[in-house]
């Protein structure tokens, strides 16, 4: 497979509640890079394609959530070694018990909830879920 536009990624802060507090969702990648890893559900921004536009249909294509792009908000902005620029964007906190059952798709082995931070496959996401968790993005 090849991208047109393959440096910038747009990457979901999904927060979710529950009667265990706030968590955010995360999936498990059954692709590489970082097969079996968890992460932040995210991947390239298409030729042409709004980042809030990427972010809503990255969210959905990896855990079945829909959302909508105007509701998305730019809260962080990173660059990789590698010269990937990632932009992150935070969706309004919504029920867990709303949310789609976790199924397996093309790139995943499905969704579940991240309740405090943790190292995740990449670097980034790691960096992104502590900022959240930190209250950093509120």
């Amino acid at each position: 497979m090849a991208y047109r536009n393959p440096l910038p990624v747009a990457v979901a802060l999904q927060p979710v509640y529950d009667t265990k507090g706030t968590a955010l969702v995360v999936i498990t990648r059954n692709v590489a890079p970082a097969r079996g890893g968890i992460a932040l559900p995210g991947g390239y921004i298409d030729d042409r394609e709004d980042w809030r536009q990427a972010v809503v249909r990255e969210l959905k294509e990896e855990t079945g959530i829909e959302a909508a792009g105007r509701d998305v908000r730019l809260v962080d902005a990173m660059s990789s070694p590698d010269g990937h620029l990632l932009l992150f964007g935070l969706l309004p906190e919504r029920p867990a018990d709303r949310l789609p059952t976790s199924t397996a798709t093309d790139e995943t082995e499905g969704w579940h909830l991240l309740r405090r931070p943790e190292e995740l496959a990449f670097p980034l996401h790691t960096l992104a879920v502590k900022g959240f968790f930190e209250g950093r993005y509120v």
